[in-house]
């Protein structure tokens, strides 16, 4: 699957739906795996870290956002029935509409742990992994949208299998769940394990997150003209 994501893909087009969509979720799961490793430097201040956790999760609420609005626009060129497309359309939104709701805990929670943490009664702590309850809801959305023919995430003329990336963001979904439920659990293997444990959850989480979202990135012209197919697509 590697050689499918050397095409040709616009890394600077904000006059296109796509872009908006892929770059907010590609540069918040960034700022996700970099407050990961942050914690290793023992210079970097926890503030810091906290606030790239912060925009992180607000990109992420962002694309969920663009995704829920431009997925009641999909046209579905092989569907001979409006009807269908209805169906399709807010089966799509449904799941995105969950996705939105996972976001907004991790901004709440990222928003929260900040300003605890700069609060001077503050304890020394795991500065933050994902919410429970917004983990969960990425992985029931990306199970809905691995469930689709055609999720929202679709590209027409795109190399890489919908469902292939559906599966990538499940996968990363559970592991930003298993890092959150740690919170919950004492650690068998000692309280100073545990925050690199929920650290590396949410790191490999959000590298898979990274992975699915980049084939989001519009093609360029000669890869659509050659690749293009009968499908959906989203105005």
């Amino acid at each position: 699957m590697a050689h499918r994501y050397l095409v040709k893909r616009k890394l600077w087009a904000p006059q296109e739906g796509d872009w908006w969509n892929a770059s907010t979720f590609i540069v918040g799961s960034i700022l996700f795996a970099l407050g990961a490793v942050l914690p290793t430097l023992s210079r970097v201040p926890s503030q810091a870290i906290l606030f790239v956790y912060l925009i992180g999760s607000t990109l992420y609420l962002i694309g969920a956002i663009v995704q829920l609005v431009r997925g009641r626009h999909m046209a579905i060129h092989s569907a001979s029935e409006p009807l269908a497309a209805r169906r399709l359309a807010n089966r799509n939104s449904l799941a995105a509409t969950i996705q939105v709701a996972g976001a907004i805990f991790f901004q709440i929670s990222a928003t929260g742990d900040l300003l605890r943490f700069l609060s001077p009664t503050h304890q020394d702590r795991i500065l933050w992994v994902p919410d429970l309850t917004g983990a969960i809801c990425f992985v029931v959305a990306s199970a809905m949208f691995f469930s689709l023919r055609y999720p929202i995430q679709h590209r027409k003329g795109n190399p890489i299998s919908d469902r292939t990336l559906a599966l990538l963001n499940i996968w990363g979904s559970l592991f930003f769940v298993a890092s959150a439920i740690g919170t919950y659990v004492p650690a068998l293997t000692g309280v100073s394990l545990y925050p690199k444990l929920a650290n590396i959850g949410t790191f490999i989480g959000a590298i898979l997150f990274l992975i699915s979202s980049i084939p989001g990135l519009p093609l360029r012209k000669p890869d659509r003209e050659n690749n293009d197919t009968a499908g959906p697509s989203i105005k």
